[in-house]
């Protein structure tokens, strides 16, 4: 890839290729997309957080990394990887992280 942006067209490109297969699935009888999609939706934070790391170069952004952490936390509990009791822990804890962030993080000064 030449620059970020080819970056970008390659990555939502490749989802809508991946999109359409799955509607073409679910036409032809294989597969049931809104099973699929009830599961699966989490993923669509982890494809945010991906396509802004995408398009700022894989620099430093907390957004992206917010986004996937917590589409990976609620795909998980939706597989029933992690119990899904947790879930009640997750919102105050995400506070608590929201908080420290805000208290700690690094100033930056203009040039």
């Amino acid at each position: 890839m030449k620059n970020k942006s080819d970056q970008s067209r390659f990555f939502w490109g490749l989802l809508l290729i991946i999109i359409g297969l799955l509607f073409l699935c679910e036409q032809l009888g294989y597969i049931d997309l809104s099973r699929v999609i009830s599961t699966y939706w989490p993923a669509t934070f982890i494809l945010i957080g991906i396509s802004i790391y995408l398009g700022r170069g894989f620099k430093r952004s907390e957004a992206a990394l917010f986004l996937i952490l917590l589409g990976t936390f609620m795909l998980l509990v939706k597989l029933q990887v992690i119990e899904r009791y947790l879930w009640r822990y997750f919102w105050p804890g995400l506070l608590i992280l929201a908080g420290f962030w805000l208290i700690f993080k690094p100033r930056f000064k203009e040039k």
